[in-house]
């Protein structure tokens, strides 16, 4: 598995949400934007840790698995996680988006900005800039 996300040691926290979208057939929510699942949290030390799982399981030298790598840099469970809300996202259409922070945020915070997404284009064009590609 590659990770892509190279941390900048300020925002420590990092956070993954999945926005799912009303059906046009909800009586009073038709189309609009909700939190799906709870927010992902995970640190920079995750990240490097989930970074030298990577790099142990490309070993040459060393072959190790990538179940065995994940195991010895104890992130096996960050990584079934950072799994389960990718399936899930695609399994119910959800867009997943990537948030730093220097302090923890709070989950209810996530459920207000995203209900916030819909009535303010500001708000709005955040979620969107925060939008995980591929």
């Amino acid at each position: 598995m590659e990770f892509k996300l190279r941390p900048d040691p300020k925002p420590f926290h990092h956070y993954i949400i999945a926005v799912g979208i009303y059906s046009m057939k909800h009586k009073e929510k038709a189309g609009k934007m909700f939190l799906k699942y709870k927010p992902l949290h995970f640190t920079n030390n995750d990240i490097k840790k989930l970074d030298y799982a990577s790099r142990l399981s490309k070993d040459k030298l060393f072959k190790t698995t990538i179940e065995e790598a994940l195991k010895c840099s104890g992130c096996e469970t960050l990584n079934a996680n950072f799994y389960a809300i990718k399936m899930g996202a695609m399994a119910n259409q959800c867009t997943l988006h990537h948030f730093e922070s220097a302090f923890e945020i709070e989950e209810k915070d996530f459920e207000i900005l995203v209900e916030a997404a819909n009535v303010s284009d500001s708000t709005k064009k955040l979620l969107l800039n925060s939008m995980m590609k591929g």
